[in-house]
């Protein structure tokens, strides 16, 4: 009787697995939006608020990775929001995303930053001259923008001297914002915006003359065929999140 029962079960799971999986593999709607990580807390936010977040999910991470992804024939990504000019390019230059369908949508900065009160730009500037434990973190260039930034401006400072010893490069911007809160012995660079959003302490903002423009761009590729992908996007537009974008630091259009 206990068998027959199990056999029972068993037969009902494995017919709810089949449907779920002929579903799945029939539907062909695009379902995912990249997301550059520095914009987690906005567009989270958003999501968590829209009444459609069952048709569609986010997915965060560096900008150049994300974007390679879409190049390397993800079909089910809808639209992506990118922190760099660069990553958008690699869509643009497959067709994959319209000139047409691209907006801008903030801009951020670059800073200095650090757990550590006691250091200032002068001691930065000192400290890169010993040798000494003291490091500078900065996002990896070939996933994420705001390590190519970094290059820029290290590049602008130092000119030609060989500081590579005292740089690590690793991750995207959260992990340079993890790292300088677990350690104060680091200085950082990375966005303003994820220096206040993790309370640190910014001991120099870099003109924007020491690197390339860091803007924000939504775009809707050509392949998306989800309306409420569109809708999100159009969503971010409105007067309630370029305020909160303000507030978290970044610089939107009024």
């Amino acid at each position: 009787m206990i068998n027959k029962i199990l056999k029972k079960i068993l037969f009902s799971f494995a017919l709810i697995m089949c449907n779920f999986l002929l579903l799945t593999c029939s539907n062909d709607n695009t379902s995912i939006i990249m997301v550059a990580a520095s914009l987690n807390e906005v567009i989270q936010e958003e999501y968590e608020k829209s009444d459609n977040n069952d048709k569609f999910y986010i997915s965060y991470g560096g900008s150049m990775s994300l974007a390679r992804r879409v190049e390397n024939n993800e079909k089910k990504i809808g639209a992506v929001i990118l922190a760099s000019n660069s990553s958008i390019e690699i869509l643009t230059n497959k067709a994959l995303l319209k000139n047409s369908e691209i907006s801008l949508f903030a801009k951020n900065s670059l800073v200095l930053a650090t757990s550590n009160s006691s250091y200032t730009y002068e001691t930065f500037i000192k400290d890169n001259k010993l040798d000494n434990e003291k490091k500078i973190i900065i996002a990896d260039p070939e996933i994420a923008p705001a390590g190519n930034y970094s290059k820029q401006v290290l590049e602008n400072i130092f000119h030609d001297r060989d500081i590579d010893n005292k740089i690590i490069s690793s991750g995207d911007v959260s992990y340079v914002s993890s790292m300088l809160v677990s350690n104060d012995k680091y200085y950082g660079i990375l966005y303003k915006t994820e220096a206040i959003k993790n309370n640190l302490f910014i001991i120099h903002e870099f003109p924007n003359t020491f690197h390339d423009e860091i803007e924000y761009k939504t775009g809707v590729l050509s392949q998306n065929n989800n309306t409420y992908i569109n809708n999100f996007i159009d969503r971010l537009n409105s007067p309630t999140v370029k305020k909160k974008l303000s507030e978290l630091g970044f610089e939107v259009q009024k």
